[in-house]
């Protein structure tokens, strides 16, 4: 796969377990941010296939390139990309209007996220934290079968961070596919990682064994 003249990623084969948290490791520039958007469908590879169970949402022999909005995949950006205007419930009302969501339903989704009181509120008057939250909340109102998650904690501080990956944990466990989450931090390796995938200059090589200090090495 290449972004303009650039290859990124090249000759990888990945199957992730459904129903896992399967952490993507690599520094800057390996590709897992790119890997991620070609999942989603959100960048379109030159080559190869990505299938979800036996649903084939990518082929290029094939010719099949199943749109965005209906792959089933809930994508939690590095900059959230929250809509500004939009309270947080309507975020949540909009994102899962495909899949028939109401705003009952809605708020049962933000109380799950622990924003039931801040319903009303815009990104603007939400802390790093809830933001990270209600990104959440929109990620999993279309009822995605597979979760994505592109370095969502990047911006929070160490004790927001600590409480959203237990979030995080507990949320997942719904998600009847794979769960990928792009980190560079080893604290999220080391809560969140029931698999790991290492990409190293747009390739696929095994992680390093863990040191005494149970630390993932590059």
């Amino acid at each position: 796969m290449r972004r303009g003249s650039r290859p990124v990623l090249e000759e990888i084969s990945i199957v992730f377990p459904g129903g896992a948290r399967t952490v993507l490791w690599g520094r800057s520039g390996s590709g897992k941010s790119t890997l991620l958007f070609a999942i989603a469908g959100l960048l379109k590879p030159s080559s190869g296939a990505i299938r979800s169970g036996e649903r084939v949402l990518f082929s290029k022999p094939l010719g099949i390139d199943i749109a965005p909005h209906e792959r089933r995949v809930g994508f939690v950006f590095q900059d959230l990309a929250l809509w500004p205007h939009l309270r947080a419930l309507d975020q949540v009302c909009l994102a899962g209007s495909g899949a028939g969501m109401g705003r009952e339903r809605a708020m049962e989704l933000l109380e799950s996220v622990g924003l039931s009181g801040l319903a009303r509120r815009r990104p603007s008057e939400l802390s790093g934290g809830e933001q990270q939250r209600l990104a959440l909340a929109r990620a999993l109102a279309g009822r995605p079968e597979m979760l994505l998650l592109d370095e969502p904690l990047s911006s929070v501080d160490v004790e927001t961070r600590r409480g959203l990956r237990s979030l995080i944990r507990e949320l997942s466990n719904g998600i009847p596919g794979p769960t990928i989450y792009v980190t560079h931090d080893e604290a999220d390796v080391k809560e969140l990682a029931e698999a790991i995938v290492l990409l190293e200059h747009g390739r696929v090589r095994p992680p390093d064994p863990p040191s005494k200090s149970g630390e993932i090495g590059l």
